[in-house]
């Protein structure tokens, strides 16, 4: 599990609501998300019971990113370095991070920086920030459940 710091900015702010009588602060805000669902299809070549790690390919900035890890328990959305370079950004592409994460390993790591991109699976498309760290992983992208 990788878990990240609130920001002092996303802990003062308060979503517009369509109904304005009722204010809506950051704890109770409705979580509004599309939901990716699998069926008995997606589990060919799968023995069940099993407890491997959920894999996916997505679209992500115009191009197909595979080895994307689906981790429940993670707060954030991570890229490695590795990947941030093959989609051909560079460093003057990130805007500052000024909060450590926690998980990767034993010592907190500190994001090079982050950047919000197009990420589409299927006919789904979203805005997300991903924190990009300069570490080795066998994946591209880590996707939690923010």
């Amino acid at each position: 599990m990788i878990y990240s710091l609130l920001t002092e900015s996303s802990v003062h702010t308060i979503q517009s609501h369509p109904n304005p009588q009722k204010q809506i602060t950051p704890v109770k805000r409705p979580h509004e998300a599309a939901s990716i669902s699998f069926d008995d299809f997606d589990l060919a070549g799968v023995m069940l019971p099993h407890i491997d790690p959920l894999v996916i390919e997505l679209r992500v900035n115009q191009f197909t990113v595979e080895r994307v890890l689906i981790d429940q328990g993670s707060t954030l959305e991570a890229m490695y370095y590795k990947t941030f370079l093959k989609l051909c950004f560079t460093e003057l592409d990130l805007s500052l991070t000024h909060y450590p994460l926690f998980g990767f390993n034993a010592n907190l790591e500190y994001p090079l920086g982050k950047i919000t991109l197009l990420v589409r699976a299927g006919s789904w498309s979203l805005d997300v920030e991903f924190l990009v760290v300069k570490l080795p992983s066998p994946y591209n992208l880590v996707m939690g459940r923010t």
